[in-house]
């Protein structure tokens, strides 16, 4: 007989969401298993498994995975405070009154209005304040208390707030001044206090008595109940979350091991027993309140859920966010494996190869049904001659099956692996939302390593070098069908990220496809012949030969081209003008760069995958295998030969001089640009006007070698003249040079590289600073001279980067070697190499909850927040199947994806500490923050276009802008001060004998540009604004000759006198010009602007400069900042280009310009700093970034706090995903408090818990049906309907123009710019078009309305450009005899732009029914014309 399915009597429920509380002492000796007495109980059998028994005692599991474990309690020896709420309570103690306990503010309001207080109240009399005064609650930090020998003893290493303190607020000072006897009457003692006595401690029974009398409205606002205020339990955990079991053991049973908790629940349970020692103590319930509260509040940081830090943790102990990731977010599967992947060429591109022993211990479960049951029968059949049972699943319980032909329907069978089962690929990390792939099982007769073909490395960012393959058999119906659907190659053909193809040629095919589209490769009719057996279509027709008869050949030749374009679809047609064209799969015309061959999102194989769909992937692996073909037959190889370059040493010798003179330019160009951004190069540019001169004032400036912008900018002057010598040398190479052939094709190398080992190493630049002085000759018997003259301190700018003249092929000396290994990418590539994975993990939590809705909007799952009403995508971006439109569709995680795909592509750019890194430069534009530190504000000056017609306009400017700006404070300029005696009489004022004498720097004076007079003018004022609020002595400032001759003697400084007008005597004036009138005088202002905290000159990319001013919090706010800014560059507005100039961060662009510029400067900024990865993300995709950071109207930044932040702004509770995000312990601790509630909406959250997600394919598409039965029209007789004259209208259309629109909204009336309406916008427009003669220009009226009309255009902007000048009418030049407005811009330049698409952008901004109308309008007649 069959027992009874066990399965079927489990209630079931639906998950709605949590609440998070605080347990009351009744509520958790109520969901406790077993009180804990003695110290073994917490580890007692009956707090589930592991323990030192067989089995559980409270539910008989005998495994861990068939008992959850059981929760115990520990009734304390003394009632303590709650110490979640210890805070509070000191809080809510404060803002009463001890006596009264009345609020403090309600008894401050009546003092004020003179009310009388209440009499009996002492502590808020207004006569007894002095006698009474305010009580102030404390919470006592103190060293933690343990017992040893039944004595108190304080461990100093942690600290705890144990205690609760009454203070009095003025502490008695004076002796003869004692408090009344009554003053602590407010709280119950057993011993009174002594009189003198200002602070005493309270135990939990003497805080419940004042709680206890207070108003329950006031300590609702502070605890939600008031029994959660003190603990008289405290909970154990289950013993597997304490307990482990270890592999091995002893003789009579296992090895346990206990955490750090698990003792300190003993010591807590042993404390009881000591307390007995300290019940004669005068402050035994003090004391034990304290004690007990210590071992408590050690119990509670030792939660899993508090990171722990410590050097004798062992590696296997889990805390904090990893501990919450491994126990709740981490889903473990049996049926998975991992391998090395090795590269097979012969493999398809949907499959992976598994090896046959691997193969054989994984199972796939397979339900049988009648169509299924003959080969599924025949398996387990087969199954059964080799092994002894098989396992099924029958009506619910497991069985086991020893006998062949024992299945029936119904049943589910482990098979084994086969061929062609789905199995999910992933290798991490999973960078983008391509790391997962659907493949199809091949079992191969290899051993240990996983087997792909070489095109399918590029979507799973791995490579043959021993990385590693993670697997997973899908084991359910539902499983595999969402795997072929969703992640299976044929579904995923293009990157999501820009609309490339994921996969296309690379390395070996793509050099193949490169050689074999050359001019020089004729093939013969056998070769031919070969190549077309590894075609997928290999029946196809030969085409003919391209040459008959050849005087090399004694029969017939094809070209290269001709084979690739068998490759091809017949049917397929692609050009790149003007250089490649195929049209009916025949390659007419292509060039000699690969370009096109490469994967890119105009590339040959990124258009055939979204012309063909899946059937490109069987032409794409039918391509690797002729061209793999081709290059064993035709060969390619790399020798010395290739390095090089000429075989004759005078050859070699005259490349080596044309290569030193180029680097001799390059260096020049280094240092003019280091001359030019130099503040003290004003006067040599004056004095100079060739660049040998300057070059040999180079030395002169210290200034220039230790300023490290001015650094930077040159070195993209020398890399500018460095790239003129990658041209020489690539010209100076011969065609058939192997290493140029894998450069030119893109399957491997750069020119960078070529040029290293052929010509020169160049320039090396280190993550930091070179620890030594580089010689000018990097040489050994310079390197040998430069320490023998004792110069090897690190000075300037000279150990920031070295240029190695040598090559790799010529040979490098031991200091060159040096330099380049210091230099080497490999010695600092993990410094950021965390950074990557920091930012997908905040992408993801900030943007996998959103997805496209049922409406088409874009919503965030919390509370279903609107990010976008629309998600548009690409024109050129398609598939076998549009799932960009699909309801449901995780929009915000493909966004995380592209995002954080370009940020692990930033890892393989170059860090030094002379160029920005493109890593940080995007983490900078994510975080969303104010420039420089938190307290820094950031604005960049761009300079008038207008100053590139001068010579050296823009380093003129520059400095000028910065010499303006640049604060100057007269400390600056001051070498020495002196304060010499005069004697009395000596001026002819009746100041001060004492004369103190500035001597200013003349080097600084002239470097500044500044005069005496003037720096006296400046302090005179200033000085004397200053005295009249601060009350300072009256001086006299003067300039000339100094009087202490021998003290100025110095010519190179020049002096400034002050004489201080003082009555008192002459040591006093002496302390008051020392210590008031010196400090104020050097501390003032002679030039500049107080408020800018820097400025200095930057170097863009494009070699632009930028002025970059850094503004301090302190003097200036952050909604004023820009403001203060442009009103202190008024005197050089001119100078500045106000149009391109910014703030230099999103937080102050959003302080100075509001949200939407914000926002157009974040995405651009972000579009910038993808490219500068290298990465083309859909504009999709930046969109849905900022619009999710920027969708409470403030940004937010990638961090904790800001998702915090966001969520609080749009009243979203979700503590659990704030958890799983960073600080568990807090956020729960908190959301315990205030009682909140999660709905588990996210991802995350339903995932942890069981639910359905509402992204992919969970979508909540409940309300597209209202529950309502769909009611038909009836039936009409057709002969009837077609006998009517009447045509009959559908309720709610109407007819305009012979065509349906809705008139549900009053879309045609809607007034569009300065038309009535759409219909007076599109007529007006053509009027035009028709009445004025072809070339000329619109009325100054109409061309008002043009300007309008043009508005609305989707590329209005672009269309605009530099301005316009003109509209005339003229003919479209794709469209001859089509008429089209012109516009004539300001710079002279002409652009044509339709009014149709303007029609159709205003439309579109009324409604999208509006637009979709008009659209079909304006096609209808553009078909009919």
């Amino acid at each position: 007989m069959e027992e009874p399915n066990a399965e079927m009597g489990m209630p079931t429920g639906e998950l709605k969401g949590i609440t998070f509380y605080l347990m009351t002492n009744t509520e958790m000796e109520k969901s406790s298993s077993v009180s804990i007495v003695e110290p073994s109980d917490v580890s007692s059998a009956k707090l589930g498994l592991p323990n030192g028994a067989p089995q559980c005692e409270t539910c008989g599991a005998q495994s861990v995975r068939e008992c959850d474990g059981h929760s115990g309690v520990i009734k304390l020896p003394a009632t303590v405070f709650n110490p979640h709420l210890f805070e509070e309570v000191v809080q809510l103690l404060n803002q009463i009154c001890p006596g009264c306990h009345t609020p403090k503010q309600n008894r401050d309001s009546k003092r004020s209005d003179g009310a009388t207080s209440q009499a009996t109240c002492k502590y808020c009399s207004k006569d007894g304040t002095k006698q009474y005064p305010d009580v102030i609650f404390k919470t006592l930090t103190s060293p933690r208390m343990t017992l040893s020998k039944a004595k108190l003893q304080r461990d100093p290493s942690v600290m705890d707030k144990i205690s609760l303190t009454a203070e009095v607020a003025d502490r008695v000072t004076d002796s003869a001044e004692v408090l009344p006897l009554d003053y602590w009457d407010f709280v119950p003692h057993h011993h009174p206090p002594q009189s003198n006595m200002t602070k005493i401690l309270l135990s939990p029974y003497q805080a419940s008595h004042i709680l206890k009398q207070l108003d329950p409205e006031l300590f609702s606002r502070f605890a939600s109940r008031p029994e959660l205020i003190f603990l008289s339990c405290l909970p154990v955990t289950p013993n597997f979350h304490r307990v482990a079991e270890l592999p091995y053991g002893f003789s009579d049973g296992p090895r346990l091991a206990y955490d750090d908790l698990t003792k300190a629940y003993k010591r807590t349970v042993d404390v009881g027993r000591k307390l007995d020692d300290l019940r004669q103590h005068p402050q035994f319930s003090v004391l034990a309140s304290s004690l007990v509260t210590s071992r408590v509040v050690e119990c509670l940081k030792l939660s899993k859920l508090h990171s722990k830090k410590t050097d004798k943790e062992s590696s296997t102990d889990t805390h904090g966010m990893k501990w919450l990731k491994d126990a709740i977010l981490s889903k473990r599967s049996d049926n998975a494996f991992r391998g090395t992947m090795v590269g097979d060429p012969k493999i398809r591109l949907h499959e992976i190869g598994i090896p046959v022993d691997l193969a054989s211990n994984l199972l796939v479960s397979e339900h049988v049904n009648s169509y299924n049951f003959d080969s599924i029968n025949s398996k387990c059949n087969c199954y059964l001659l080799a092994n002894e049972k098989l396992v099924i699943k029958r009506s619910g319980k497991t069985i086991i099956v020893r006998k062949p032909n024992q299945l029936v329907i119904g049943d589910t069978v482990h098979r084994l692996l086969q061929d062609g089962d789905l199995i999910l690929i992933n290798r991490p990390p999973s960078i983008h939302q391509h790391s997962v792939i659907g493949l199809s099982a091949k079992l191969l007769p290899v051993q240990s390593v996983l087997s792909i073909n070489p095109l399918c490395c590029a979507p799973l960012a791995g490579d043959f070098d021993g990385d590693c393959l993670h697997g997973y058999v899908p084991q359910s119906i539902q499983s595999r069908v969402e795997l072929e659907e969703l992640v299976s190659l044929s579904h995923q053909l293009l990157n999501a990220q820009d609309g490339r193809s994921l996969v296309s040629l690379t390395h070996d095919s793509l050099a193949a496809a490169y050689l074999l589209t050359s001019s020089e490769v004729l093939l013969k009719k056998t070769e031919v012949q070969q190549f077309q057996m590894l075609l997928c279509h290999p029946l196809s027709p030969t085409p003919g030969p391209a040459i008959m008869k050849s005087i090399h050949s004694h029969g017939p030749l094809w070209t290269g081209k001709q084979l690739f374009s068998m490759l091809l679809p017949s049917d397929m047609s692609f050009s790149i003008e003007p250089k490649v064209h195929i049209i009916d799969g025949e390659v007419l015309a292509c060039p000699s760069e690969s370009f096109w061959l490469q994967n890119s999102i105009s590339g040959l194989f990124s258009v055939m995958f979204k012309q063909y769909g899946d059937k490109a992937l069987e032409l794409l692996s039918s391509a690797q295998d002729v061209l793999c073909e081709f290059l064993t037959m035709r060969g390619l190889s790399v020798s010395l030969s290739d390095i090089y370059l000429f075989p004759d040493h005078d050859s070699r010798r005259k490349l080596a001089d044309g290569v030193n003179l180029a680097l001799d330019d390059a260096e020049e160009a280094f240092r003019i640009k280091q001359i030019l951004l130099s503040p003290d190069s004003i006067s040599i540019l004056k004095c100079y006007d060739d660049c040998a001169d300057l070059s040999q004032s180079y030395e002169q400036s210290n200034f220039i070698q230790s300023n490290l912008p001015i650094i930077k900018s040159s070195i993209m002057a020398f890399k500018s003249v460095f790239s003129d010598l990658q041209k020489m040398v690539q010209q100076h190479t011969a065609k058939n040079n192997s290493m140029m052939m894998m450069t030119n094709a893109g399957s491997k190398g750069s020119m960078l590289k070529f040029v290293q080992q052929t010509a020169c190493v160049g320039l090396q630049l280190p993550a930091s600073r070179f620890p030594f002085r580089i010689p000018s000759e990097l040489s050994c018997a310079s390197w040998n001279r430069h320490k023998s003259e004792g110069t090897g301190e690190c000075l300037g700018g000279q150990n920031l980067y070295a240029v190695i003249r040598n090559s790799f092929a010529g040979g490098l000396n031991p200091l060159e070697c040096l330099l380049h290994s210091i230099s080497g990418r490999a010695n600092f590539f993990s410094e950021n190499a965390d950074v990557p994975g920091t930012l997908t993990r905040k992408l993801m939590y900030h943007l996998r909850d959103l997805y496209v809705a049922y409406d088409g909007t874009v919503r965030s799952s919390y509370g279903q927040q609107i990010m976008q009403f629309t998600y548009d995508t690409a024109e050129d971006m398609c598939s076998d199947r549009n799932v960009e439109g699909e309801l449901g569709a995780p929009v915000g995680s493909w966004a995380a994806c592209s995002i954080s795909e370009a940020a692990y592509g930033a890892l393989d750019h170059p860090v030094n500490s002379l160029e920005e890194s493109p890593l940080m430069n995007l983490q900078d534009v994510l975080k969303c923050q104010k420039g420089g530190t938190s307290m820094d504000h950031v604005g960049l000056l761009f300079l008038s276009k207008n100053l590139k017609k001068y010579r050296y306009g823009l380093e003129y400017a520059s400095l000028e802008v910065k010499d303006h700006l640049e604060p100057v404070n007269f400390s600056d300029l001051v070498a020495t001060v002196m304060i010499l005696y005069g004697g009395c009489g000596i001026e002819s004022t009746k100041g001060s004998p004492w004369i103190t004498h500035f001597h200013l720097s003349q080097e600084m004076m002239t470097k500044k540009r500044l005069g005496l007079t003037l720096v006296v003018e400046e302090l005179t004022e200033q000085y004397n604004a200053k005295r009249d609020k601060l009350n300072f002595p009256k001086v006299y400032i003067s300039k000339g000759k100094c009087s202490a001759d021998n003290e100025c003697g110095n010519r190179q400084t020049c002096c400034i006198t002050v004489v201080t007008q003082d009555d008192s005597n002459s040591m006093s004036q002496l302390d008051t010009i020392k210590k008031r009138v010196i400090p104020n005088l050097l501390a003032l202002l002679v030039k500049g602007f107080l408020e800018f905290k820097k400025v200095e000159i930057q170097c863009q990319e494009d070699s632009e400069l930028v002025v970059k001013v850094v503004m301090s919090e302190e003097h200036c706010k952050s909604v004023k900042f820009w403001a203060t800014l442009q009103k202190s560059c008024i005197a050089i507005m001119e100078l500045i280009d106000w149009e391109r100039s910014r703030p230099g961060s999103v937080y102050d662009i959003f302080c100075s310009y509001g949200i939407d510029s914000a926002w157009k400067y974040f995405v651009e900024s972000l579009r910038s700093k993808t490219d500068d990865i290298g990465r083309n993300i859909r504009r999709e995709h930046l969109l849905v970034v900022a619009n999710c950071l920027s969708v409470s109207g403030q940004f937010h930044g990638l961090s904790s706090q800001g998702l915090k932040q966001q969520r609080t702004r749009l009243s979203i509770s979700s503590p659990f995903s704030e958890a799983c995000f960073s600080r568990p312990a807090h956020t729960f601790i908190n959301a315990a408090k205030q009682s909140s509630v999660d709905n588990l909406c996210g991802t995350v959250d339903a995932m942890a818990w069981g639910k359905e997600p509402s992204t992919g394919t969970s979508g909540p598409f409940k309300i597209i049906y209202s529950g309502k039965a769909h009611a038909p029209i009836p039936n009409e007789n057709i002969y009837d309907f077609l006998n009517s004259p009447e045509v009959r209208q559908a309720p709610g259309e109407a007819f305009l123009n012979g065509s349906t629109i809705s008139v549900e909204q009053d879309f045609l009336v809607a007034a569009v710019g300065i038309w009535d309406n759409i219909i007076d916008m599109r007529t007006c427009l053509q009027n035009m078009l028709r009445e004025y003669q072809l070339n000329e220009c619109v009325g100054e009226l109409d061309k008002s309305r043009v300007i309008e009309a043009l508005r609305f255009h989707p590329r209005g902007c672009e269309k605009i450009g530099a301005g316009i000048e003109d509209i005339k009418i003229g003919h479209h030049p794709s469209h001859p005899g089509t008429r089209c407005f012109i516009m004539v811009r300001d710079d002279g330049t002409t652009e044509d732009f339709s009014y149709k698409k303007c029609v159709q952008g205003a439309a579109d901004s009324i409604s999208p029914e509006l637009g979709r109308y008009v659209e079909r309008i304006l096609r209808n007649r553009a078909v009919s014309s």
